[in-house]
């Protein structure tokens, strides 16, 4: 899955903002080689040349470099993040229908489809969980508002589908399925969870799941700016 990255007024001026620094940058480094003269005029008119002087203009340069960081930052963040979908609104991320299978106690069969931030179907498997309610369960990371700004927005990924027991001896006790979405939780997700360095770009990263009995209906998950939910489809 890739991140839609929303392109806006605030985007183009970051990307002039590059293109600028970097030509400043370019203008500081020829400046090395041309140098100047100054020019001196006797009493008859006639001129005389000083000898050249050359150097890097360092402000200029100092400011193209700048630039040219912040442009570097603001892309390898947008790579990090690749592998999270946009929440700019409710999402419709997955349909579960999930029925107790017959003469099987405490198994479930589980049909999980997936759809993508355009509301395109991803996959459509069955799956057969332990257990008495099914759990879609995903990684969310939400990014403060200046963040917004350069076009990148609160993103989820889901990660897991598992099965739990209504009674909590079995929970404790009766095996468990765990089935492994999208790849399950990633390296990224873990740095920004753990490293206290993130916490300037990133308010919040956390797990979330949405938990329904396996009661053979059909559920709609979405996902939205607080979370996953499921409601009757």
């Amino acid at each position: 899955m890739n991140t839609p990255i929303q392109i806006g007024l605030a985007q183009v001026i970051i990307l002039l903002a590059a293109i600028l620094g970097l030509g400043l940058l370019i203008s500081s480094l020829m400046s090395m080689g041309r140098g100047q003269r100054s020019v001196f005029v006797d009493e008859d008119g006639r001129r005389y040349y000083s000898r050249r002087h050359s150097g890097f203009k360092w402000m200029r340069g100092i400011g193209g470099i700048l630039l040219v960081l912040v442009a570097v930052v603001i892309l390898w963040v947008a790579s990090l993040v690749q592998t999270y979908l946009n929440l700019t609104s409710d999402i419709k991320v997955a349909q579960v229908h999930a029925s107790p299978v017959h003469n099987q106690q405490h198994l479930m069969s589980v049909e999980l489809t997936l759809y993508d931030e355009s509301g395109k179907q991803t996959s459509d498997q069955t799956y057969f969980v332990t257990g008495d309610r099914w759990m879609l369960q995903g990684d969310i990371i939400k990014f403060p508002n200046w963040v917004n700004l350069l076009g990148l927005h609160s993103g989820y990924k889901l990660t897991r589908l598992e099965g739990q027991y209504d009674d909590p001896n079995d929970e404790d006790n009766l095996k468990h399925t765990v089935v492994t979405l999208n790849g399950g939780e990633d390296g990224f997700f873990k740095t920004v969870y753990k490293q206290a360095w993130s916490s300037p770009f990133v308010e919040a990263a956390y797990g979330n799941a949405v938990i329904v009995p396996a009661d053979g209906h059909n559920y709609t998950v979405l996902v939205s700016q607080t979370g996953l939910y499921a409601k009757p489809a």
